[in-house]
């Protein structure tokens, strides 16, 4: 009985110890199992908290708030006298909450007639539900505004924007270029200086209820307003570029015409037009031919007005002096087996001076085979062919210049002439601008200064970069003189200013056709010129891109749309006429004397000649006591009276009348019976000035 105890009691005791091992290995896992969970549980807080929280955050944001971006206003585009040419104005524009959107078919069939989009698609943009702000259209009209008012529709708001405004419209298009929806530069300053004049955005952050409407605003930080631009550019000035651009192209049907207007001493543009143009305020409607700004991006041959560079180069290297005969061969000349023609009348001797004033082929290719071509190839580049200039617009070109390696045996004598090079309009206005700043190249200038807005007064000049001198004043001044001859007596007579000498050169270029070889129908006319010849404070090329009809010339063409602007220019910089020093009939009544006085002369004839000198003397006399008074009542701040005793015209040429009074400022009514003045009024010695009324009977 023990025994069989005793084993039940073993027995009973060995299974306490298999229950205590059993209920331990359950605890034990139980534990385990509880410290996984935790752990899972943390490394998934640790995962969602650590990992994914910038997600689920920004994912929180996008469903509790709304951000809208609001555009900052871009700095205003001033002239150089601080007249508006680009400003930004407050708009509103138009946008939908879709959740807020009871019918969306309802809402797109009312708002299509006004929005001017397709039903479907407006009907599609109102029903995502998934967009929360859509814009239906940017930057309307308050009149639009008030209409879509009018419907009452739920869901539909507006919002304040920038808009960029031209108030004058298409004046200097292609100088401020034109901005997008979102207020980003496309084209011109807008374009170059968009980090400048665009500001910093500003953001309003909203919370939205469950319906994803707006409960109420959370933050606003106002949009920081761009800087101002004060550019070199005058209102006025550029108007008239303009409007004389327009004249030409209407008179000869030309595709295209620029014109492009420095000071020379600075390199400022006061003008830069380009046709065909457009308005700025509705940049996506203008075609690409009339947003080109051809001044600057488009390259042509420049024809004889290249002659200047050759010129320029052989007087500073003491190659030729002005005065110095050169036998032009009766008009032709071969270089390298090819011949080499003038393009209107040929010519035997002519001085130097002579040979740019009549703007001889052959002369100047035999002035330029005097220099190496290395030293030409230096003198050109020089003078900033070649290489952009710099000027502060978007696409400039370099134009096309090859280097001496390329050149042929025909490349220097074509070169001499304009041809085998082309040259952008800003260019060989920077060209020209240097011959009349006494030798000093200077970079072409747009922008003369930043401004905050709101303080004008404290500018932030942007200042010219130092010039760099191409030749010698010496030789500059020497040059200009001779320049002076090609508008008294040469080809660009034309261009002659009243009251002021003009110094200058006309082109005319053939144009490359499809087949590689010149077009006989298709030319650039070309004038680059400066005024005052002796001291100019106006450098100036006009080009006009294939003007129809007989007359193609830049004598013809472009000359008197230097002189048409130029005049009143000059008027509007208050440049006094500087005839009063230079109009010193010298040469030309000393040539009358000799032609109608010399000793196979007539004494009739001398007598003639011997009165004009007189009556020129007293002309010159006369034009000296009102420019003096000019200058002493403008340095005494006084207004200048402009009376002058009226010059004795007896004797003289219709030519040497007409600029006589033309340098007092006096337009006459002419009566022609003869070849010299018989009578005049006023009399000789009557008070006259600027507008005086004045009649000469030939």
């Amino acid at each position: 009985m023990t025994r069989r105890g005793g084993t039940r009691g073993t027995w009973t005791a060995g299974g306490g110890r298999g229950s205590a091992v059993s209920r331990q290995a359950r605890l034990v896992l139980l534990v385990v199992g509880v410290a996984a969970g935790l752990l899972t549980l943390l490394a998934r807080c640790a995962y969602l908290q650590v990992i994914k929280a910038p997600d689920l955050l920004d994912l929180a944001r996008s469903q509790q708030e709304r951000t809208i971006t609001l555009d900052p206003p871009r700095g205003p585009i001033l002239d150089r006298h601080g007249k508006e040419l680009a400003i930004s104005l407050d708009v509103d524009s138009v946008f939908a909450v879709p959740g807020e959107i009871a019918s969306p078919a309802a809402a797109a069939r009312r708002l299509q007639p006004l929005l001017g989009l397709k039903a479907s698609v407006l009907r599609e943009r109102l029903g995502d539900t998934n967009r929360h702000f859509i814009w239906l259209k940017r930057k309307i009209t308050p009149d639009l505004r008030k209409r879509i008012e009018g419907l009452g529709l739920s869901g539909i708001g507006f919002a304040r924007e920038s808009r960029r405004f031209y108030p004058k419209r298409a004046l200097a298009a292609h100088i401020l270029g034109s901005c997008g929806m979102d207020n980003q530069g496309l084209a011109g300053l807008e374009f170059a200086y968009d980090g400048t004049v665009r500001g910093t955005p500003g953001q309003l952050l909203a919370l939205r209820d469950g319906r994803g409407g707006r409960v109420l605003d959370r933050s606003r930080v106002e949009p920081t307003p761009g800087m101002g631009l004060v550019l070199a550019v005058d209102e006025v000035i550029q108007h008239l570029a303009e409007r004389e651009l327009d004249a030409v192209m209407a008179e000869t049907s030309a595709v295209g015409a620029t014109v492009v207007a420095l000071r020379p001493q600075t390199g400022e543009v006061l003008a830069l037009a380009s046709r065909p143009t457009y308005d700025p305020n509705d940049f996506g409607a203008a075609p690409e031919e009339a947003r080109r700004n051809r001044a600057v991006t488009d390259y042509y041959e420049p024809g004889s007005t290249f002659k200047v560079v050759g010129a320029a180069a052989a007087l500073d290297a003491g190659r030729v002096h002005p005065d110095e005969v050169i036998w032009c061969e009766n008009g032709s000349i071969v270089v390298a087996r090819h011949r080499f023609d003038e393009d209107r009348l040929p010519f035997g001797n002519l001085t130097f001076t002579e040979v740019l004033a009549k703007s001889s082929n052959v002369g100047a290719i035999k002035v330029a085979r005097r220099l190496k071509p290395a030293d030409f190839l230096d003198s050109i580049r020089g003078f900033g062919f070649g290489r952009k200039t710099g000027i502060e617009l978007p696409g400039e070109s370099p134009g096309m210049l090859r280097d001496l390696s390329d050149w042929s045996g025909l490349s220097q004598a074509s070169l001499a002439i304009g041809q085998e090079i082309g040259v952008t309009t800003v260019q060989l206005a920077s060209m020209m601008a240097a011959v009349a700043n006494d030798g000093v190249w200077m970079r072409p200038r747009l922008v003369l200064a930043t401004f905050a807005e709101g303080d004008r007064s404290p500018l932030r000049p942007a200042g010219p970069a130092p010039g760099r001198r191409v030749i010698s004043g010496e030789t500059a001044r020497s040059l200009r003189a001779m320049l002076r001859s090609a508008t008294t007596e040469g080809t660009g007579r034309a261009a002659a200013v009243p009251g002021y000498t003009v110094g200058g050169k006309t082109g005319t270029a053939q144009k490359i056709d499809a087949t590689g070889r010149y077009s006989r129908g298709k030319h650039v006319s070309w004038f680059a010129g400066f005024v005052p010849a002796g001291e100019p404070a106006l450098a100036m090329v006009v080009m006009v891109d294939e003007p129809k009809g007989r007359r193609f010339h830049g004598g013809d063409i472009s000359a008197p749309v230097f002189s048409r602007i130029a005049l009143p220019v000059l008027k509007s910089l208050g440049v006094p006429p500087d005839r009063d020093r230079t109009l010193v009939f010298d040469r030309s009544v000393r040539a009358l004397a000799r032609r109608e006085g010399g000793p196979r002369g007539r004494p009739a004839a001398a007598g003639v000649a011997r009165a004009a000198v007189t009556a020129a003397g007293a002309a010159l006399s006369a034009v000296h006591r009102i420019g003096a008074a000019r200058r002493a009542a403008t340095r005494h701040g006084a207004p200048p009276s402009g009376e002058a005793p009226m010059p004795d015209l007896t004797g003289l040429s219709l030519r040497r009348a007409t600029e006589t009074l033309a340098a007092l400022g006096i337009v006459c009514a002419n009566e022609h019976g003869g070849p010299r003045v018989t009578r005049q009024d006023p009399g000789p010695g009557a008070p006259i000035g600027p507008g005086t009324p004045c009649s000469v009977v030939f």
